[in-house]
């Protein structure tokens, strides 16, 4: 009996469904295709059935169509240039073309690049029958494009894609910086070919701050850091990866605690990233002499920087306002909620020097463990014991020119007093300090359970954002401004209403009943308001 290595028939088909994570991924594949190709521009159909058409304007060829038709072709890693305008291609291993699977039953392709001209269906039925080495394609025969390009029409989708969600996902994409290349997406009824009415150009994410080039390994390693000027989403945090042009993973070197404003990308062609899905680096030699390399540059170069980094910080006036709407929309939480679930806060104390040769005063530091207290409305003022940071910093001083600076009222999560950094520890002597006359960095709103951490960047166009139980607000953004040049009670309206939209969208994540709690919010707590200032 002869002794065979066979592939079952599910094989491909679990290889397919099961790689790729989501149908954001799946989108963001096909666009590094598109640009791959040559391609500079790029639309994206979501239509009210769910379907999604990828549109560009590169196309293909016999040659290229069959090397598309050939899985697992290695043509990219070989030609890692691409032909036309000499870009660095972001595939490798020829696997991206089977992930619509993942959130769609089936894709009709349809290319014209001069007098070649094919369309053709994969599906699942496809992929079940390349056990035997070869599958055969159902070919349409239609009209064709009116021009050389591509088209993907995604058909039957599995689950709905969330088009704003989708946009945020393609900003990552480095090669939205790229020249000669643009993204474009739109919602539609029906599909036009090549339409762009009504279409959004989806512009890359800019994030200003210090930047410090890097050109390493003579020319192996390049790219850009970047010390932000304002707080980081978790997502933007650590520095890209990249193999070719694509983000593979984000890291901090194993230095999160002291690289939580540092982001950036950085390119290395020697890295090998995880075959299909290309979201993970192999570990092997490559990978630890580059891990030491960039680990290194970080202490000399980077670190350093951030000495003359530091945060916005708060001033009495505006932390009068945090501590009235703190008070106010704790209470229109009581009144509009059954229960709220808060992250509770800790402090951790340290003793600096207020100047050489004066006692120590203690310094709060604000730390939040991941322990969550459900509290009934009824008890929700006996229970919170979240203390206020700013209450005892009003005295502190900080360190001068030292990398901690930015630290001293920063979340200290999963931090003890056995190691704090060694400039931070308790009852060391410290002879090198300057007062500050600002109260803090950060306000704990202790009846609802946020932090409020200020933040300007003229470059970023929201008035703030939230991350988890921190709601950051941009004091840059024109309303803001404009706001607190109107007077107090204006702008603390303006904040009342972002820390409200960052309750009800944590108690709603989806749907119309945010907005409607929102607005319940921000009405009671200025009823509750201006009833205490006729009392006054």
């Amino acid at each position: 009996m002869t002794v065979e290595l066979r592939v079952h028939p599910s094989f491909f088909k679990e290889f397919a469904t099961k790689t790729w994570v989501s149908p954001n991924e799946i989108i963001k594949e096909l666009i590094e295709n598109s640009f791959d190709e040559d391609a500079t521009k790029v639309l994206i159909s979501i239509f009210n059935n769910g379907s999604i058409c990828v549109e560009d304007n590169a196309g293909m060829n016999e040659d290229g169509m069959q090397k598309f038709l050939l899985l697992g072709s290695p043509h990219k890693k070989l030609e890692t240039i691409s032909p036309r305008l000499k870009r660095i291609r972001t595939g490798r291993y020829g696997t991206g073309r089977l992930s619509f699977l993942t959130s769609f039953e089936k894709m009709k392709l349809k290319t014209k690049k001069g007098n070649y001209t094919k369309t053709i269906i994969i599906d699942e039925t496809s992929l079940n029958n390349l056990f035997t080495g070869n599958s055969v394609l159902s070919e349409i025969t239609e009209k064709q494009l009116s021009r050389n390009g591509t088209e993907l029409n995604l058909y039957e989708a599995k689950m709905s894609i969330d088009p704003l969600k989708l946009i945020k996902e393609i900003r990552k994409l480095p090669i939205l910086r790229q020249p000669m290349f643009q993204v474009f997406i739109k919602q539609s009824e029906h599909f036009r070919e090549w339409d762009f009415e009504n279409a959004e150009l989806i512009r890359p994410q800019e994030i200003q701050g210090y930047k410090i080039p890097v050109n390493l390994e003579e020319g192996k390693i390049l790219g850009e850091i970047i010390v932000a000027r304002r707080p980081l989403m978790e997502e933007e945090k650590g520095i890209g990866i990249m193999v070719g042009n694509h983000i593979v993973v984000r890291s901090s070197f194993g230095l999160e605690s002291k690289l939580n404003r540092i982001t950036g990308l950085i390119r290395c062609d020697n890295l090998t990233s995880r075959f299909a899905d290309k979201s993970a680096i192999i570990e092997d030699d490559s990978y630890l002499k580059f891990n030491k390399i960039i680990k290194q540059f970080i202490l000399d170069e980077i670190l350093p920087k951030l000495a003359d980094y530091e945060d916005v910080l708060i001033t009495k006036e505006e932390s009068r306002i945090y501590k009235e709407i703190d008070k106010v929309l704790g209470q229109a939480v009581v009144e509009n909620l059954e229960s709220v679930e808060i992250e509770g806060f800790e402090t951790v104390t340290s003793n600096l020097l207020q100047n050489e040769g004066e006692s120590t005063s203690k310094t709060s530091f604000s730390r939040s463990p991941k322990s969550e207290h459900k509290l009934d409305s009824l008890n929700l003022e006996k229970e919170n014991s979240i203390h206020d940071t700013h209450a005892k910093s009003t005295k502190g001083s900080i360190l001068e020119h030292q990398p901690y600076d930015d630290l001293l009222f920063q979340d200290y999560s999963n931090l003890s007093i056995q190691n704090l950094p060694n400039k931070l520890k308790p009852n060391e002597n410290v002879t090198k300090v300057k007062k500050i006359k600002t109260i803090s960095r950060t306000f704990a709103l202790r009846k609802i359970g946020y932090k409020v951490i200020p933040y300007e960047d003229e470059s970023d166009s929201r008035d703030g954002f939230t991350n988890e139980e921190i709601v950051f607000i941009n004091k840059a953004n024109s309303a803001y401004r404009a706001e607190a040049e109107r007077g107090d009670e204006f702008l603390l309206r303006h904040i009342i209403r972002i820390v409200a939209e960052a309750i009800a969208e944590e108690k709603h994540p989806e749907g119309k009943d945010a907005l409607e709690l929102q607005n319940k919010l921000i009405a009671e707590a200025i009823k509750i308001h201006n009833m205490a200032k006729r009392k006054k």
